[in-house]
């Protein structure tokens, strides 16, 4: 439980920060992508999306939504696994490609904070929230007697 908590806190920090500063400072991003752009660094980026895919399997076993934490740390992993295959070349391209479309670099910053906070709310433990406690609905008194 605390693993997956822990796991949880650096998975979500990871998408929401990288989401940020996608839709605020994308030429940041780019610059930061061109600088970064090495065989090395497609295997860190590769090893990072394996990482992250690893990190989502193990949080969706107690989550309130396995499969889709599940579907989201496979795709990662496929990722992840296939991204070395495509080379620099490849992630130049993406690169330069994103760089001539702003507002689609934007979105997809958006879209990596909103995965984060999908994923913060998803992996809640599947009994989170729900207690044995009696209710103070009125309407489930009425059931009850």
């Amino acid at each position: 439980m605390r693993l997956a908590r822990c796991l949880t806190t650096a998975v979500v920090g990871v998408f929401v920060a990288l989401g940020v500063a996608t839709a605020l400072a994308p030429d940041a991003v780019i610059a930061i992508s061109r600088h970064m752009v090495s065989p090395v660094g497609v295997y860190a980026a590769a090893a990072l999306r394996c990482g992250i895919g690893i990190a989502l399997l193990l949080i969706a076993r107690e989550s309130r939504a396995p499969a889709i934490l599940g579907i989201m740390g496979v795709a990662l992993l496929v990722a992840g696994f296939t991204y070395p295959f495509l080379g620099v070349d490849s992630a130049r391209a993406r690169i330069e490609w994103e760089a001539g479309h702003m507002m689609f670099l934007r979105l997809e910053g958006v879209l990596f904070a909103w995965a984060g906070l999908l994923v913060h709310k998803l992996s809640k433990p599947r009994d989170a929230g729900f207690s044995n406690a009696p209710s103070n609905n009125s309407l489930e008194r009425t059931r009850e007697g």
